[in-house]
């Protein structure tokens, strides 16, 4: 009689335990959006947020009206281009100075909001922010001061998602990646117990990276919380043509915009030949 009440007793704790996760499962299903996109959770920035160095474009989404941020380059010869996608708790007004940074290699920058964030219209999803970088590269490659032969795209973190996603939409010379995760079915086995496949936007940078075969510089932080050093690693693994970069620094508090950052980002502009070697 003990034993078969223990065996009850077990059965008992392993339906419950079932019964458990799966209204677990259920719920981060049903919630992941909210969870996964922090941007939508920021105050959107005042009207006259932008600065008188950038010039405002307007993306028709199918969501709504988005918005992104043009850094013109200097000269009148066409330069090359950036497109960036910012990370999960960030908004396009929070990387003025990462774009005049960057502006200053010599390249043109585009910073994109994602649909749902700041004053962007729409629901952010991996379909509606793939829609909005397309748009966006669409706008970027038909100005006269733009080389649509050199634009390089630049991700940090969730970012990283979108800015791959568009390099296997449309053409882009190269790939810079900051914080980047493996994909995002990964962090969540890992982090969260949760199948990948009921991840509704499963952003996945390796799938990609070998999709694209362009040359990519991935940074990341050694003491990264977020997304750990590993997720850098495992991209880095992918292929040859994907080269690593460690910084002593976690997932936020990465000098971005300094100097030695910046000095491997223009070595790298000036390898894959979208910036002129110095004479």
């Amino acid at each position: 009689m003990p034993e078969i009440l223990d065996r009850l007793t077990t059965a008992l704790i392993l339906k419950l335990a079932l019964i458990g996760y799966l209204g677990y499962a259920v719920l981060l299903w049903v919630f992941q959006r909210p969870l996964m996109y922090h941007g939508t959770r920021l105050e959107a920035p005042p009207a006259d947020a932008r600065p008188t160095d950038a010039e405002g474009i307007e993306l028709e989404a199918s969501g709504g009206p988005n918005e992104a941020w043009w850094f013109r380059p200097e000269g009148d010869e066409p330069a090359p281009a950036v497109i960036v996608a910012h990370g999960n708790a960030e908004l396009i007004s929070d990387n003025v100075s990462f774009a005049r940074a960057l502006r200053d290699l010599g390249v043109g920058v585009l910073l994109v909001e994602y649909p749902g964030f700041g004053s962007a219209k729409g629901e952010p999803s991996r379909a509606s922010i793939g829609e909005a970088f397309t748009l966006a590269y669409d706008r970027l490659t038909a100005r006269p001061e733009v080389d649509s032969e050199r634009i390089v795209g630049l991700g940090r973190s969730l970012g990283a998602g979108a800015i791959t996603d568009l390099a296997v939409a449309r053409p882009v010379r190269a790939l810079v990646l900051q914080s980047a995760f493996s994909s995002i079915g990964s962090m969540v086995l890992r982090g969260y117990w949760m199948p990948p496949f009921l991840v509704k936007d499963d952003f996945d940078n390796v799938a990609n990276l070998r999709a694209w075969d362009g040359p990519v510089l991935v940074f990341h932080g050694t003491q990264d919380r977020v997304v750990s050093i590993g997720h850098g690693e495992r991209l880095a693994a992918v292929r040859d043509g994907v080269r690593l970069v460690r910084l002593e620094c976690g997932h936020n508090d990465c000098a971005w915009s300094g100097a030695a950052v910046m000095e491997e980002l223009r070595d790298f502009l000036i390898r894959t030949e979208i910036l002129p070697r110095a004479d």
